[in-house]
Parts: structure tokens; C-alpha cells; sequence
């Protein structure tokens, strides 16, 4: 068994983050852009905009990837937005991010949120899906696009990926009809909270398991409109992100489960993500293992059971031991990937949910992150048109209708 601890201390970095600071404004980058649309980025570092060293190594290096923007001639033209550059600082590659971070890019949109159309966070690969669907439960009630890119090679490569996954991201930043917090790479748009990079070396690195697309880009740009987020009703706020006491535990076969113990007696810990087997299966001779999940639940644990599977959803009633798992207080994750448990479980709990209060919000569809019956009759004949198949019937039964806390 591999555990696993998310964490928002313990780095070592400046004592103000992000750079410039809260009295400059971001630098234009493509004065020839139009004015009529604005869109700001947020460049935290990552592969996009590393060079190499003395050494011949990849690093981040401030300044850098300014300098190459402004080269970009298909940037500064009519029929882009006029685009704006803010930096963080340091630069961090995307295994650094944590929760902290996660509340500096949301705070910084917050801060210029009305007075740009959208905004492009350039950001490292290998934890963008957790930065994509952390922001989209910190940012509530959000009526402008927010889409996170990045790349596989940096901008200065021949081969690199960097400039069409940078322009295209520019291009549905600046649309009005996106109200979400989306994934752009390789060609296609995702929903951030859907979303799980799937290669390590692939240009088309990521992909949406459970859910299809948004949009894709080709010699046209189709986009599935009946799929996107509805506009919000409310006023724009930031709910940042404090409690990161959480556990992932990957259960694998002869595990040992007196991990669960410690974990139960350690007083800190407030979440515990449980990767199962293929819906949510686990080994029905172990009693040992249900008891360690009832010590779990009885110390105020909040213990959500997901797939190892990138494809389909967790039901629990669909075995015996599922069935047992359920009766101890386990919920089920349903069809949300990892990445937006973790980041949806911290969230609430950081708004000060009891845990019986975050066990049912948790199994509540709030920003498009799960299946829901009630949003499946609004997106249906997209569905059909795409030729994607849709989650198992028998996990509507088990959905609560789409609620939104923020």
C-alpha cells in the first residue's frame, strides 16, 4: 500500500510569491491586440518557459519567457487579444506547487478579475490537474474562462508544443461563453476538474476519462456549447484553501491495513482518499480492513472511496464488500478522478463543513466535477452526437441533483 500526504507547508520561497507586486500593473505583451477583449497570464513556471543551463539542464529563469512571448508574431495581431503578463516569483516547476500556490493564482485573478476578460495560468504539466480543478472550487461563482496550459518541451525548442498550446488558450480565454476553469493542450479543451494528464511524453498529454471534451481544435474550432458550465447567478468570490490534512491510500493486494490506525489515532488528519479496485471493490475477507475503516469514520475522517480505473465510476452497492464499506461511512467518489477529490474534499472541509456535512456535500455535483442525472437531461443529445459513452445507468441511482455551494 502507497500513501501519500498533501501538504501547504514546508516550501522555502520568497516572502511575496508573486511578481510584480500588488501596486504594478502586468506588461503588455502584443500592443497590436485588440483592445476589445483583454486577457491576463499568469505565468508560474514549468516547462514552457524553461531554458537550459550551464549544464545543459532545464530550469526556470525569470524574464525569460517575456522576452520569447514578445517575438510571437501570431500574438500581436487585431485578431488577438491584447494579452498581459504577470510572473510568479520564483518560477516553480509543478511538483513544488501545494495548496499555498494554488491561493496565490487565486488570488491573483481575484485581484485583476474585473479588469480582464480572461485569464491563461501557465503552469507545469505534471500537477496541473490538481492546480485546474483546486481552482475551480476556490473561484465561486465564475463568469470568465480561467484556462490553465502548458508544455512538453520548452518554447525554445524546434518541435515544441508551447506556442500553439499558448495561442489557442489565448483564443478561448478571450471568449465570453466560457464561465469554467478549463484544460487546453494539444488540441483540445477540457474541463479542468475533469481532467488527468495520462503521458508522461505524449504532445496530446492529457485527456478526460469520464467526461467528453469541450471543444477541439482543427482547421476549424468546434465547440460542444451544451456542454459547458451554465453562467453563475451570484458575485464572483475566492474561498481559499487551508486544511490539507489529507491521506490518498492506493490499496493494493496483501496490503497491510494497520496504516489505517495510525492515521485514525493521529488526531491531524481530516480526509482520507481510498483508491479501490475497479468500482470500488476490496477485499471482502478482511475484517480487520472494515473495522480500520469504522475507526476511520468514528474519529471524525471523512473517507471517500475512488477507482483505480481512469475510466468509469465507483458504485458501492454493486458488491457485497462495496455494500459493507458503505455501511461503515465510506462515501463514494462516483466518476470524479482523484485530482478533483483530493481538491474538492480539502475545499470543503476549509470551509468549516462537519464531517457529516462534507460527506454529503462531497457526493454532490458542484462544478461539473461528477455524473449528475439532472445535468445528463441538459447535455444528452451532445453526448449522442459526440458517440461518447455515457457512465452506467445504475450509477444515476446513486447521484444527489446538482448543487451548488458557491
Amino acid at each position: 500500500m502507497e500513501t501519500a500526504t498533501a501538504t501547504g507547508s514546508g516550501y522555502k520561497r520568497a516572502t511575496s510569491p508573486v511578481s510584480p507586486v500588488v501596486s504594478d500593473a502586468p506588461e503588455l505583451l502584443n500592443a497590436r491586440g485588440s483592445s476589445r477583449r483583454t486577457v491576463l497570464l499568469l505565468y508560474t513556471g514549468g516547462t514552457i518557459g524553461m531554458t537550459k543551463d550551464a549544464s545543459g539542464a532545464l530550469k526556470p529563469m525569470a524574464g525569460a519567457l517575456k522576452r520569447r512571448l514578445k517575438l510571437v508574431e501570431e500574438l500581436d495581431q487585431e485578431s488577438f487579444p491584447q494579452c498581459y503578463l504577470d510572473e510568479f516569483d520564483p518560477l516553480l516547476d509543478s511538483a513544488d506547487m501545494c495548496p499555498d500556490d494554488w491561493n496565490l493564482i487565486a488570488t491573483c485573478i481575484k485581484r485583476h478579475y474585473y479588469d480582464f476578460d480572461g485569464f491563461v495560468v501557465l503552469h507545469g504539466t505534471d500537477t496541473m490537474a490538481y492546480t485546474a480543478s483546486a481552482l475551480s472550487f476556490m473561484l465561486e461563482q465564475l463568469d470568465k474562462p480561467v484556462v490553465l496550459t502548458g508544455a512538453q518541451l520548452p518554447i525554445e525548442e524546434p518541435l515544441s508544443d508551447a506556442r500553439t498550446n499558448l495561442l489557442r488558450s489565448v483564443i478561448f480565454a478571450g471568449r465570453a461563453d466560457l464561465t469554467e476553469v478549463c484544460i487546453f493542450f494539444g488540441s483540445k479543451l477540457f474541463r479542468g476538474n475533469r481532467c488527468k494528464k495520462m503521458d508522461a511524453n505524449s504532445l496530446s498529454a492529457f485527456d478526460s476519462p469520464n467526461f467528453p471534451e469541450l471543444a477541439v481544435v482543427g482547421t476549424e474550432v468546434r465547440i460542444h456549447s451544451r456542454l459547458l458550465c451554465n453562467p453563475p447567478k451570484g458575485r464572483f468570490r475566492v474561498h481559499t484553501i487551508h486544511v490539507t490534512e489529507i491521506v490518498v491510500i492506493y490499496v493494493v493486494p496483501g496490503f497491510a491495513d494497520g496504516i489505517f490506525d495510525a492515521v485514525a489515532s493521529s488526531g491531524t488528519v481530516k480526509g482520507v482518499v481510498l483508491l479501490l479496485y475497479g468500482c470500488g471493490n476490496a477485499p471482502a475477507r478482511k475484517d480487520s480492513f472494515l473495522s480500520a475503516l469504522q475507526n476511520l469514520v468514528d474519529a471524525g475522517i471523512v473517507v471517500v472511496a475512488c477507482s483505480q480505473c481512469s475510466r468509469g465510476g465507483v458504485v458501492l452497492e454493486k458488491y457485497a464488500v462495496g455494500s459493507a464499506i458503505s455501511e461503515r461511512g465510506v462515501i463514494p467518489g462516483y466518476d470524479m478522478t482523484a485530482e478533483a477529490t483530493v481538491t474538492k474534499l480539502s475545499y470543503l472541509l476549509s470551509k468549516g463543513l462537519s464531517p457529516a456535512d462534507c460527506r454529503k456535500a462531497m457526493q454532490e455535483n458542484l462544478r461539473g466535477e461528477m455524473f449528475s442525472p439532472s445535468r445528463t437531461l441538459d447535455i444528452s443529445s451532445s453526448w449522442q452526437d459526440l458517440q461518447c459513452v455515457g457512465i452506467a445507468i445504475d450509477l444515476a441511482v446513486h447521484m444527489s441533483h446538482n448543487q451548488n455551494l458557491g
